[in-house]
This record gives structure tokens, sequence and C-alpha cells, in this order.
């Protein structure tokens, strides 16, 4: 507490100092008092720590009970104490806040780490795995991430994989290495709720996009260069002289090792991105889709495809920019190997024809069908009764 108080501004430290009055700083914890929001945040973490039990007790309920878009501005701001960041992230429920204190790069990756082992919401898991420069600096997010029963099994290999890559290629480990087992796959328990959680929206696509390039090109994989023939797009559709080439091409793909498959999979043309996509190596299948040159077709006929990746297929419907695509909620729902949970999220936006469909095919799991079957059977009442009146 002592070194948080020091770092405070005088005008806030008449809150928060020992010697004053209990009263004084009891109605600081309560909030009682007329300064920024801002401010009064940090005010109240560091009464948090007052050894007045009566105090530390107020000041938590009222740092609790700040509405989001208050709390928000702090958690944005790169010169908010870690100590701060590493407090709110360890005391709270909100997705919004945890959000806000995984992208700051203030925050310390013991914090990360912390959130890595113990939070269960995928949009969250998904934050922290995306964030490479932070995995590739510190194993012990990595190792927190493998102690999470919340995690996919594919998302955790992806990881590790980035991992043991970045390892080896820095010589500090074989890429065999040894130290981290894949866990049992807890995909099928996934929570209820998960069902209805918000897509990641445009923006965090972006920045991952983004990150992800910027990571490839300047960390392990750089120097790495291929021909004109695996990176010029030949145009929308694949012509002769490009199907005359793919034996060639998969040839030449076939010889490369894994980080030059995953950088060519994000730089590629279309020729290679459609070799690459069914890559047996999860991390340069789902960064086949993410090459900025990714049409709206390609992507239609990745998910119609009943050998498509699992984890493709679950980077595709965690993708706002896909997923707008009705063919594509279509293709995700009859897709046997999408994963239940997601495609839950999209039967409610099919329309009656597809959904008596969906009831019918015996290929998809049984809670997808019945779900299907029972959202056109309540269509079909709705319509029946409205025609009555």
């Amino acid at each position: 507490m002592v070194d948080f108080i020091k770092n405070l501004p005088d005008y806030l430290k008449e809150f928060v100092d020992p010697s004053l009055p209990k009263e004084l700083r009891l109605n600081a914890a309560r909030g009682l008092i007329t300064i920024p929001p801002k401010n009064l945040v940090k005010v109240l973490y560091s009464l948090t720590l007052d050894e007045d039990e009566e105090i530390s007790k107020e000041a938590k309920a009222s740092l609790k009970s700040m509405p989001d878009e208050v709390i928000g501005t702090v958690l944005d701001d790169t010169s908010t104490s870690p100590k701060l960041l590493d407090y709110i992230a360890r005391n709270t429920a909100s997705e919004f806040q945890l959000q806000k204190i995984i992208l700051n790069p203030s925050t310390n990756d013991d914090t990360i780490a912390f959130l890595a082992e113990t939070v269960h919401s995928s949009p969250i898991i998904e934050l922290i795995t995306d964030d490479q420069k932070r995995i590739l600096r510190s194993e012990v997010i990595v190792e927190a991430l493998t102690k999470n029963p919340s995690i996919s099994r594919s998302k955790l290999d992806r990881v590790i994989s980035i991992f043991k890559l970045y390892l080896a290629k820095k010589g500090e480990a074989p890429l065999n290495y040894p130290k981290y087992d894949s866990k049992n796959d807890p995909s099928e328990d996934v929570p209820e709720e998960a069902i209805d959680s918000d897509i990641s929206s445009d923006d965090e696509e972006e920045k991952a996009k983004s990150t992800l390039l910027e990571d490839i090109n300047e960390s392990f994989l750089d120097g790495i260069d291929f021909s004109n023939d695996l990176t010029e797009e030949t145009g929308e559709e694949i012509d002769e002289a490009v199907e005359r080439r793919r034996e060639s091409l998969f040839h030449k793909i076939k010889q490369m090792n894994i980080p030059q498959r995953i950088k060519l999979a994000l730089l590629g043309n279309r020729a290679a991105r459609t070799i690459l996509i069914r890559d047996s190596n999860r991390m340069v299948a789902v960064s086949a889709i993410r090459n900025p040159g990714v049409t709206d077709m390609e992507i239609i006929l990745i998910v119609q495809s009943k050998t498509a990746n699992e984890e493709v297929l679950n980077q595709i419907a965690s993708t706002r920019r896909w997923t707008r695509n009705y063919q594509v909620k279509v293709a995700l729902v009859n897709n046997p190997k999408t994963p239940p949970p997601l495609a839950l999220r999209f039967i409610r936006h099919l329309r009656d024809k597809e959904l008596q469909a969906l009831s019918k095919n015996k290929d998809v799991p049984g809670v997808i069908a019945s779900s299907a079957m029972r959202l056109y059977q309540q269509k079909i009442q709705y319509k029946a009764g409205g025609s009555k009146h």
C-alpha cells in the first residue's frame, strides 16, 4: 500500500493517508467524495488495502459496484498501475473489464497468467491466446493455459505449437519440447451460457489479424520468402494454368517446414491456400483462413467440407466477417464437425426451409437436429396462431 500511495498525487493522498481520521477515509471508501471517477478508482483501490477492516470492506464494495463505463477509462489507460489492474482482474466477473485489462500492455504477465488459468469464458480465453507477443515472452502464461479446464484442446495445441516453434527457433529447446502435454478436450462440457456469448467484433478481428501478421513477419518466421507462383493471385476463380501447376505447388509445399507453411498460409495465393487449408497441422490450416486474401466463396467451400479441420470451423464460426454470410451460417450448422455450442448460435437465424432440412440431417449431433426441430415447430405454430386472427 505504501508504494502505491507514494506515487499518488498529493491531492489524492488526503483521502487515503492512514494517519487521517477514520471518518474521512470511510467516506472516501464509500465514494462520498467529489473527485473525477478516474481518480476515485485510484482512491478506492488504495483504501482496499487499508488496515482498518471496515474501510477496506467498504472500498472493495464501492469498487466492485462501479459501472463498467467509468472504470473502463482507468483499465484502458496504459499509465494505470499494474497493481491496480491486477486487483481488478482478480476481483471482477465483468468480461468488459477483463477485456480491457488483457488488452492493456501495462498489465503484468502474472496477471494474465492468473486469468489464463481461471477464466472460463471463450472470448476471454481467445483474447489471451491471440496475444502471441505476450505468450512468446512469458512461459508462465502458456503453463497457466494448460491448467485451464475450459480451453479447447485445439486452441491449447495451437498455443503450445507456437511456443515450441519459438523456442526451437531460438535454440533454447528442441521442437519436440516435452514439458506440455495436451489435456483431455473439455469442449464437450461447454456451459450453456456459451451458446449465446458474443462473437468477436470487427475491430478485434482486424487487430488480431494485424498482430498475427506482425508476429509472423517480425519474430520467428522472418527471412522466409516465396516465389511468385505461391503468392500472386490469379483471379477469383482458379484458372487452368494454376490447375496445371497444382501438382508442382503441392510438391513445393510438401518440402516446407512448419514455420514456412504458416507464413505461406498467411501470405500465399488462392492455390496455396487451397492446399494449406487441408494441412494436418492446425496452426497452418488456421493461418490459411486468416490470410487477408480469403474470399467468401472460399470460406463457404471450406465450411461445406466434411473433412474441414475443427479448429478452422471454430475460427470461422467466431469471426463476424464470415458469419454475416447466410450461406456460411447454413453450412456451419450442417457440418458435423462444427462444435455444437457454436452451431447452436446460428440455428435461430435459419429460415424455415433450412431449419426443417437441418432437423432431418442425420449427420449432425442430436442436440443440433432436435433444436432445429423444436425451433421449426415453434415458428410453424406461431404462424398458424397468427393466421387465425
